[in-house]
């Protein structure tokens, strides 16, 4: 037994680092572009963009004032500065400066003091002497080759930064998230308080409207079992509830008892808060209802088909002996694989019903995440929802091998 627990949580922690493997080249690496970019909007504002590189753990420490330079030119204007792939300067669409690709800060340093005087532009640089042998990098990847607008005349610093490697990045990144460490969203608050609020709201809506759908799809399936006209009833109403939209429902049902009856509030979200969720959980219960029942029908007619369960009833057994000493045992596990399955996408299912009651929970924090390209967020929601279907994975798992005596005796020869 010990083996097989530390082989199912070796095997958990492999899936772990390659699901976090995944999301971090996705969202924090250079491989679908610059991750620092696209957090700040394609910015130039270097405070925004340091801020940006700390929270996503790109730099382990930065200095505002350790690097300077200052353009002169024949007039007072803005020019255009961009520090890749090397230092140059633009009079709009004209290159009037321009430095050789160098490797350290010093070397730009020389190069631009030494630089020439072409176009009547000159530019002069200093750099303090503990950041001099530094990769010129330090220095680029705050402007990631955006354009920054320099007053002529004008002393612009530019922070020199201390880079991360990417290695050491994902391997920090996913210690942290092991420790339920997600660091900061893209306003600088805590996420995991985020995820911990939030997440609460959308599961008081998911898990009572889960365990309504599950037990009553469960019930309607088992009410109908060898009633024929019953079958045929019951198919006609959930295909037919199932052939209009999920929208279109949540309209015409928030349209009826919201607006028309006016049997629940209508206001923003605030304490008491169990009016507000009565609703979404009514008509969440109502939409997965027709589907779940179909698929419960479809797991008891292929157990009441089995051999087995012929001979019980040819045998004289009582109808609900059948049900709970032969029927109910062999259906734990596809049932349980099915929970497993389901429960961590009706949370982000709930983005929907939280928009339009307004509910700030995890799907309001998905699309708050996405729309403004907070990579953080979405690694830690992922993440999460990723560690709840393994875990659930892993119960489902041990269920079916408790009440299935065939898998109970292939655990023991592993």
């Amino acid at each position: 037994m010990t083996k097989l627990v530390l082989k199912n949580i070796s095997k958990m922690l492999a899936l772990i680092a390659g699901v976090d493997l995944i999301l971090f080249l996705v969202l924090q690496s250079s491989v679908f572009g610059d991750p620092l970019a696209r957090e700040t909007s394609y910015s130039n504002d270097q405070t925004l963009l340091i801020s940006a590189a700390q929270r996503l753990g790109h730099i382990s420490s930065s200095n505002h004032s350790a690097w300077e330079f200052t353009l002169s030119g024949s007039k007072e204007q803005n020019y255009d500065v961009s520090m890749r792939p090397n230092f140059q300067v633009r009079d709009g669409e004209r290159l009037v400066f321009s430095a050789p690709v160098v490797d350290t800060l010093q070397q730009l340093v020389d190069a631009i003091n030494r630089g020439n005087n072409k176009n009547n532009i000159a530019a002069t640089a200093t750099v303090a002497v503990e950041y001099a042998n530094l990769p010129y990098a330090n220095i680029a990847m705050v402007y990631l080759g955006n354009k920054l607008k320099v007053p002529a005349q004008h002393s612009q610093q530019a922070a020199v930064l201390s880079p991360i490697s990417q290695p050491r990045r994902f391997v920090t990144g996913l210690a942290n998230l092991l420790r339920l460490d997600f660091g900061t969203d893209f306003q600088s608050r805590p996420i995991g308080s985020t995820l911990l609020h939030r997440g609460s709201r959308s599961l008081s809506i998911a898990l009572p409207a889960f365990i309504c759908i599950f037990l009553g799809a469960f019930l309607m399936a088992a009410a109908v079992q060898h009633r024929r006209r019953a079958i045929k009833v019951m198919n006609v109403v959930a295909v037919t509830c199932m052939a209009f939209p999920a929208l279109l429902w949540i309209f015409m049902i928030r349209q009826i008892v919201v607006i028309d009856m006016q049997w629940a509030p209508l206001r923003p979200f605030s304490e008491p808060v169990l009016p507000l969720l009565i609703l979404p959980i009514l008509i969440t219960v109502f939409i997965g209802l027709w589907p779940e029942y179909l698929l419960m029908r479809s797991f008891v007619d292929d157990r009441m088909s089995q051999p087995f369960m012929r001979a019980a009833r040819a045998q004289g057994i009582s109808r609900s002996r059948i049900w709970w000493h032969h029927l109910l045992p062999n259906l734990a596990g596809p049932l349980a694989q099915h929970v497993a399955l389901n429960v961590p996408f009706l949370l982000l299912g709930t983005i929907l019903l939280e928009t339009i009651f307004n509910i700030p929970g995890l799907g309001i924090s998905v699309v708050e995440a996405i729309q403004n390209h907070d990579s953080n967020m979405l690694r830690a929601i992922t993440f999460v929802i990723a560690i709840t279907f393994l875990l659930l994975q892993a119960a489902a798992t041990i269920i079916a091998r408790q009440f299935d005596p065939r898998q109970r005796s292939e655990a023991r020869n592993q």
